[in-house]
């Protein structure tokens, strides 16, 4: 199997139990063509959520937004369009953390930065990591 679907399959692993913790149902779509890896439903209220597994490099994750995928004709990519998704889960496989980010909080369509450490102010422009833990 290919490393990057085992990654990709160990971050929306991780992502369920984490919202089943939070106590949001999870549902799979039938489909791997969503622009989304699943919905959690709580209180009535419906998310798409989209998942990607990144490692932090220099306490830094850097969160690509770009789909890729390959068939017949080659290689494609294709941008994040805002409203592909509602919320942006993140799986860090160092710390074991999933980051959810609202996707109304970026307007980037090809990626974003998470600080998972308190660096000095200015030292990097990221989001903290920490202040993303739970799915709002």
């Amino acid at each position: 199997m290919h490393e990057k679907k085992i990654k990709g399959d160990i971050g929306l692993a991780f992502s369920i139990a984490v919202l089943t913790e939070q106590l949001w149902n999870v549902n799979l779509p039938l489909s791997e063509s969503t622009k989304y890896d699943l919905i959690a439903e709580k209180n009535g209220v419906c998310k798409k959520v989209q998942v990607r597994y990144t490692s932090p490099k220099n306490n830094i994750l850097k969160v690509k937004l770009r789909s890729s995928w390959s068939d017949k004709n080659g290689t494609h990519n294709k941008d994040r369009e805002i409203g592909d998704y509602d919320t942006l889960a993140v799986f860090c496989p160092e710390n074991k953390e999933v980051y959810f980010i609202n996707d109304s909080e970026f307007s980037s369509k090809t990626g974003l930065n998470l600080r998972i450490n308190n660096l000095k102010k200015n030292e990097h422009k990221a989001r903290y990591a920490e202040d993303y833990k739970l799915m709002k």
